[in-house]
């Protein structure tokens, strides 16, 4: 795991694979990230405890408290911010899933044996 402070607060990578990761963010209260966008990645935040704004130019901030989420797609200019509670998030950052992404050696059946 790799732990890192922020100017809103702290952040743990709890799992990183080729399409993505998965954070903790511990937000600190009346704090927000930059404003940004990502060209490819999607953003899912999901709220552990508190209550998390998250603002898109779409023209909307969309408030979320414990146990919603709220997806950003890649393209959106967004940021998150914090009210009058410290926050803590599950941000998961991940990269377009295509279901065409698979290369069969065999079919699927019955087993051999099963028949």
């Amino acid at each position: 795991m790799e732990a890192t402070h922020g100017t809103w607060g702290n952040r743990t990578r709890t799992f990183k694979w080729d399409g993505g990761l998965v954070t903790i963010l511990s937000l600190e209260k009346f704090k927000r990230c930059s404003y940004h966008f990502h060209s490819t990645t999607y953003n899912q935040f999901y709220v552990i405890s508190g209550k998390l704004g998250v603002k898109t130019d779409k023209g909307y901030t969309t408030v979320l408290e414990k146990g919603q989420a709220f997806t950003v797609e890649p393209g959106v200019k967004h940021e998150f911010q914090t009210y009058e509670l410290p926050t803590v998030i599950e941000e998961v950052a991940y990269v377009k899933y295509d279901s065409n992404d698979i290369h069969r050696i065999t079919l699927g059946g019955d087993l051999d044996s099963a028949k």
